[in-house]
């Protein structure tokens, strides 16, 4: 796609973090060299791989910008170098082992054309197969009211579409639930918006061993510190921190209880 922007157009950026993901890598950026609606740009961001990762990503020559780190720094910081470069009107995130639909892009083309002040944008994830599955021709866009997140986050950082702007950014101190805090920060000032169709495929379950999420006790700590950020935000939240916490804990003790 030619790079200066067209009325008809929204120019998309693509941000991969990987870490030791040469068994997924290529996977994920073949579903976006795919897409139906080409994306302005691919930035995969390698937080330090020992793997082949490198090598793998280097294959794709100009196809893929591609940034290396020399030091672990977490899927938060990595995610925000990519941002730092990304070129579009939109980022759109994709994890190393997860592939979209491959008219995601261009399904969000059209949705935020007809509703331009649209900040952040999502959609559910699946585990069934994905790709060539036909999408239903009546869409409706619904607003995902900002309490909706405070018990519960059902927004994957691989469902999430968000404006380029320098301020919307991870915290990079998080290494956990940091998806959910960034929709906090930004659901909390703009409107959020979903459609209820699935347009992720994963291919780990989040609670699984080996995912970034595996870890369920830090999970629910890292909960717990995106609800203390929201007093930054408004210190009314203070009087409702302990409830948040108690409900984040609960939800530990009942996940532990039902193993």
């Amino acid at each position: 796609m030619n790079e200066q922007k067209q009325q008809n157009a929204i120019r998309f950026s693509v941000v991969i973090p990987v870490y030791n993901g040469e068994a997924t890598i290529a996977r994920a950026i073949d579903c976006v060299l795919a897409q139906s609606y080409p994306a302005l740009d691919i930035i995969v961001v390698d937080d330090a791989s020992r793997d082949g990762t490198a090598t793998i990503v280097q294959d794709y020559g100009d196809k893929v910008q591609f940034i290396q780190k020399l030091n672990n720094s977490g899927s938060s910081a990595t995610r925000n170098n990519g941002m730092d470069v990304a070129k579009g009107d939109y980022i759109a995130f994709l994890d190393a082992d997860d592939v979209w639909h491959n008219d995601k892009l261009a399904l969000m083309n059209t949705i935020l054309l007809s509703k331009p002040d649209i900040t952040l944008f999502y959609h559910p994830y699946t585990q069934e197969n994905i790709l060539g599955k036909k999408l239903p021709e009546d869409i409706v866009v619904y607003k995902f009211p900002f309490v909706k997140l405070l018990p519960s986050n059902p927004i994957a950082t691989s469902c999430i579409v968000i404006k380029n702007k320098p301020e919307f950014r991870f915290e990079s101190s998080m290494r956990y639930m940091e998806d959910l805090d960034l929709c906090l920060q930004v659901g909390y000032k703009y409107k959020i918006f979903m459609i209820d169709i699935p347009l992720t495929q994963i291919f780990r379950p989040f609670t699984s061993e080996g995912g970034i999420s595996g870890n369920k006790w830090k999970m629910r700590k890292g909960e717990m510190l995106a609800y203390r950020r929201l007093t930054k935000l408004n210190p009314l939240f203070v009087g409702l921190l302990p409830f948040l916490w108690l409900s984040s804990i609960g939800k530990h003790l009942v996940k532990n209880l039902k193993k």
